[in-house]
């Protein structure tokens, strides 16, 4: 406390710096806006000129739909004598399109005048092209081109495409004009005196690049006063406020103070995967295929630095392969993606070092070209586990798009390949309710749906694994204090909810809704409490240690721990989402609301003779009836624009919550790790 006034005093005689200081929150908020614009709106450039030349992905349906629906879900049913008999490639090729419904499927667009660009092997997949007349004509719908926020220009078919021509039967489906892609779920740790990512860290050759990071995130309670001039426009004035509560990170130390991230060793531990590893379950002969969009050139070299620093296997050409789906991939223009595959890669190697990993490559994020290496990877038979951190929000998505991927889940489902998909980093996706706030495509029925927490969280029952769902507000700084606090418009929290898309499957029975639930199963995504990667960045080809987070980085961990589940089981266990429901208790971790009446925020204002008192949910702008559930701390950031404090709040996830059981914030929970793995290989026994 004394450490943290001498650094005021010495400050606030320092008037040139007070302007500075006055403008401090609305710089704030200005750049906590602009890290939100992923859900920002499409900027429609209206119809495209008929010459256009535009591609998409018309996929068709198989020869029998319903028979191997209904195969296919006997292969995940307990009760049935085909219970885990996969099918083989013979078995499947009977269910898909016959030579003679792709050479009729074929005639007909091409009769349209579209050009057959490539058919895609398993025969299910036509890359067509033709001018947006031909286009518009074919699939009976308008296309405009739309400019998403990165700059980036998409057509998107004003209606849901249909095929106009003959032999309409034939067609599952077109894909490639919604306007919209998928993007990777990955959260940055964020810097609260900037509203924007913390910076990399790179260490000076021979020191432990581990040690600017702590696990040790949350301190004793603490009270801080501010005095000083509001500089709200609406109230101006002088006002003296107090705050009260634990404390995220030390507050005595502001400058160089370790951000709060997990090494490979302590997440390793807090699932109880360590366990597994010292009973020789480490990988050995299993392959976890990783798809993203666009890859990283420096994916080994950054894997093999976390290696090095994690006392972690060396991968080389034997354990780690990269694999091009449909050619080079063109430029990413987000940037996202090269940390998304690093992201991946470091943390499934963590958890399962002995597997081999497969990195497929998709050449964009448009969802046919993900969906199709998604079909790629199985139809190659690359592993049988497959990875994918990434999607899009139902809202800001397309049925056709949903079907698709369903379509492909479908087929590796068949085969025994469990498809892992995160759930999202937006909660709800502001949509207010848990119908319809789930993502695509982690709503398929076909896939595992891997939604987020937080860690070590305090409770009265000391600290838990919480749902992942962070809010915060602004207290005021040591020179600029507040009428009223300032609370953050944007919550951030693991994806969940109710498919608008899909029902619900026969295994999701005893749930609430009529649609698909998510999430299935949860793991670390809160990148407040996050974990330690390695990433080069490419303008100057450093290699930078970070805090990351988002269910990007929840679902490699679970894809990791279900190939050591295949491991312990001498076989593949398939898509785990119909095993979880049917576990026992004790072989997941229920994620349970915060009980934290002793570790909240609370604070006062006396502005203008007026006294204010806030309680913890007033502070953070909580809806009236989440009264309970989270827990709030102290954060103090000493650099600038912004010297203050904030009120940070966990456990709120928007309007999904964690229950008893099931709930559509964590689904089931978080794997309870050697228990887990044996449960599930046990399970398989049985039936």
């Amino acid at each position: 406390m004394q450490e943290i006034e001498s650094s005021r005093k010495s400050r606030v005689h320092k008037v040139s710096q007070l302007t500075a200081q006055l403008a401090a929150v609305t710089l704030f908020f200005a750049a906590f806006s602009a890290h939100a614009t992923a859900l920002a709106p499409l900027r429609d450039l209206g119809v495209v000129a008929p010459s256009t030349t535009i591609s998409a992905v018309v996929w068709l349906k198989g020869s029998n739909d319903a028979a191997f629906d209904a195969a296919v879900d006997a292969l995940h049913d307990s009760a049935s004598t085909s219970y885990h008999q996969w099918m083989q490639d013979a078995d499947i090729a009977a269910y898909k399109p016959s030579a003679q419904d792709l050479a009729t499927a074929r005639a007909s667009l091409e009769a349209q005048g579209l050009t057959i660009v490539k058919v895609l092997e398993g025969s299910a997949f036509l890359r067509v092209s033709g001018t947006a007349a031909q286009l518009q004509a074919a699939f009976g719908t308008s296309i405009h081109a739309v400019q998403a926020a990165t700059g980036r220009t998409m057509f998107k078919a004003v209606t849901v495409p249909t095929y106009k021509g003959v032999h309409a039967e034939l067609i599952g489906g077109i894909s490639g004009l919604s306007g919209t892609t998928t993007k990777p779920f990955i959260a940055h740790a964020l810097d609260l005196a900037t509203g924007v990512p913390l910076p990399g860290i790179q260490p000076p050759a021979g020191t432990d690049p581990l040690a600017g990071f702590t696990a040790n995130c949350f301190g004793k309670k603490y009270t801080e006063q501010m005095t000083g001039f509001s500089n709200d426009p609406d109230a101006p004035g002088h006002s003296v406020s107090q705050a009260t509560g634990p404390t995220y990170l030390d507050p005595t130390t502001t400058i160089n103070r370790p951000a709060c991230a997990y090494n490979a060793q302590q997440l390793v531990a807090h699932y109880g995967v360590d366990e597994a590893h010292a009973l020789g379950l480490r990988g050995r002969g299993q392959t976890i295929v990783i798809v993203d969009a666009y890859g990283s050139p420096t994916a080994l070299a950054d894997l093999n630095l976390f290696s090095q620093v994690m006392g972690l296997p060396t991968m080389t050409a034997e354990n780690f392969e990269v694999v091009y789906s449909d050619g080079q991939p063109g430029e990413d223009a987000t940037g996202d993606w090269a940390p998304e595959t690093s992201l991946d890669i470091e943390w499934a190697h963590a958890f399962a070092p002995e597997a081999k990993i497969v990195l497929v490559v998709a050449p964009s994020n448009d969802n046919a070209d993900l969906a199709y290496a998604v079909e790629y990877a199985a139809e190659h038979h690359l592993g049988n586990v497959i990875s994918n951190s990434w999607g899009l929000a139902e809202v800001d998505s397309d049925k056709s798009s949903a079907k698709l991927f369903n379509h492909v889940f479908k087929h590796a489902a068949a085969r025994g390949v469990a498809i892992n998909v995160a759930t999202g980093d937006n909660s709800d996706n502001l949509v207010g309710t848990p119908l319809g706030a789930t993502a695509v495509p982690a709503d398929s029925p076909y896939a595992t749906a891997v939604g987020g927490t937080s860690l070590n969280v305090p409770s009265d029952n000391g600290p838990v694994e919480s749902a992942w769902g962070f809010k915060y507000t602004t207290l005021g700084n040591v020179i600029v204090t507040l009428a009223v606090p300032k609370t953050a418009p944007v919550t951030t929290g693991g994806g969940g909810g109710e498919s608008v898309y899909f029902k619900k499957p026969s295994w999701q029975r005893k749930l609430p809704g009529m649609g698909r639930q998510t999430p299935d199963i949860s793991a670390v995504a809160d990148p407040q409490t996050g974990a330690i990667f390695v990433l080069t960045d490419p303008n100057t080809g450093g290699q930078f240690w970070n805090v990351i987070g988002g269910t990007s980085l929840a679902t490699p961990i679970f894809s990791a721990i279900w190939a050591l589940a295949d491991e312990a089981a001498g076989e593949s266990l398939g898509q785990a989402a119909p095993v979880l429901a049917e576990l026992p208790p004790f072989a997941v971790r229920d994620v349970l609301p915060i009980k934290a009446t002793k570790y909240t925020t609370s604070a006062s204002i006396m502005y203008r003779g007026v006294l204010s008192n806030y309680s913890p949910s007033d502070l953070l702008g909580l809806d009236p009836t989440k009264k309970t559930g989270f827990m709030s701390a102290l954060v103090y950031t000493g650099r600038q624009p912004f010297y203050g404090w904030f009120d940070v709040g966990f456990g709120l996830d928007a309007s999904l919550a964690a229950t008893v059981g099931w709930d559509n914030a964590t689904g089931y929970g978080v794997p309870n790790g050697l228990l887990f793995i044996e449960s599930a290989q046990i399970f398989k026994r049985h039936h």
